[in-house]
């Protein structure tokens, strides 16, 4: 008796784990990325990457999408600050080195790209995370939209 409860309370437990299970996703905006749970909360990147813990793989890119992320940040702003050496030369009328702004652009190019890259390995790490989850039959989602002097209310399923 004592093992079939245990069998059952095992295999309850991995089930609850499953179900309780709550999808990311990721929307991409200009600057970078905004994570939610459920369509409902935000999440922050640390949160993001304490929930796809417990699913191996998806954690693993997410790590190396999170790498990715600090290339594009430390490039960007190095760049940045390297084409604004030149151009607050000249707003002091002194006569500027061009070879800084041709490196700092450069510099924001690959940040860019890094970036595309980032966005890119998330997005694959969340869509590997939410494979794994039970999918829902329908899920009723309303949505108001106003215009003008009307307004319209859409039901998606």
């Amino acid at each position: 008796m004592s093992r079939f409860t245990f069998l059952f309370f095992v295999v309850l437990l991995v089930s609850a784990q499953k179900i309780s299970a709550q999808k990311i996703f990721m929307y991409k905006t200009f600057g970078g990325v905004i994570y939610m749970l459920n369509d409902t909360s935000e999440l922050s990147t640390k949160q993001t990457a304490s929930l796809l813990f417990s699913h191996e793989q998806a954690y693993h890119k997410f790590k190396v999408a999170r790498r990715w992320s600090t290339v594009s940040a430390v490039t960007g702003f190095t760049g940045a600050a390297m084409v604004a050496i030149p151009v607050a030369t000249i707003a002091f009328g002194e006569r500027a080195d061009w070879g800084f702004a041709a490196g700092g652009g450069a510099l924001i190019g690959i940040g860019l790209i890094s970036n595309w890259i980032f966005k890119g390995i998330a997005i694959d790490a969340i869509d590997l995370y939410n494979a794994d989850l039970p999918q829902k039959s329908s899920r009723i989602k309303p949505e108001f939209q106003f215009y003008g002097t009307g307004a319209r209310l859409t039901i998606k399923f």
